[in-house]
């Protein structure tokens, strides 16, 4: 795999050092480190590969702030929020804020440079646990308006799409693939499961997002959580569901 370039922000200088320290464990390439997006060098936003952006927190900072100003700088790149997962606020936040996914700051080292190698690979994760923290709080469901209902669409087979209309309704195909999202596979994972193409996947989830009213894999992974209503995967030759 090639050198993942990623950005490290943080007010601690200890902590860019140490997250420093392990991403040279893994295909990733600091170029830069700092206490503010605002200090990393225009210059690096210039650069024609993705970028990996990755920011700690402190209490008392502003996050959708400095998460705006990153994804202004770096449009194209995957802003990472690295922070403790207990505090809910700051999960609801970067989750709100659009960030690409937030990651516990106390995950072993091999997981936490397994998830930035997917997140880099455009396969956003975010863990089960954090979800149900999330959710097992204060974080406020969609509006009546924007919840969606959610059927296991017998009638259709699994390649057939439910069109999109008032009160849309996820296809089983389309159910299957938000349920793989809440357990944090990625695409090629779930293309394998379901015998289709990783493209035939990506074309699913868009079409979920759409249906949902979620901007990312994330914030759909959380609409799936609080409506607990999904099949298991399927093979898309029997239609059973998986042990």
């Amino acid at each position: 795999m090639p050198s993942i370039v990623c950005v490290v922000v943080h007010p601690s200088r200890v902590f860019r050092e140490g997250l420093k320290t392990i991403l040279s464990r893994g295909p990733f390439e600091p170029v830069c480190s700092s206490s503010s997006i605002d200090d990393v060098p225009a210059t690096i936003g210039g650069l024609s590969e993705p970028i990996l952006v990755l920011m700690g927190v402190r209490d008392g900072d502003n996050l959708g702030e400095a998460l705006s100003a990153a994804k202004a700088r770096f449009p194209d790149g995957h802003v990472v929020v690295v922070g403790d997962s207990r505090r809910r606020e700051l999960v609801a936040t970067a989750i709100a804020s659009e960030a690409t996914s937030f990651v516990d700051e106390n995950v072993a080292t091999p997981t936490l440079i397994k998830q930035l190698e997917l997140i880099a690979q455009g396969e956003p994760v975010i863990s089960v646990l954090l979800l149900k923290r999330l959710l097992g709080n204060s974080f406020a469901p969609p509006s009546a308006e924007a919840v969606p209902t959610l059927e296991n669409d017998k009638s259709q087979p699994l390649d057939n799409d439910v069109e999109a209309r008032p009160g849309p309704q996820l296809s089983r195909r389309e159910a299957a693939i938000l349920h793989a999202l809440v357990q944090g596979s990625p695409n090629k994972i779930i293309a394998y499961r379901l015998s289709i193409t990783e493209a035939t996947v990506k074309v699913h989830v868009k079409a979920i997002l759409r249906k949902i009213r979620a901007k990312n894999r994330t914030q759909a992974a959380i609409w799936a959580v609080h409506h607990q209503a999904l099949p298991k995967i399927v093979h898309a030759d029997d239609g059973e569901p998986c042990g």
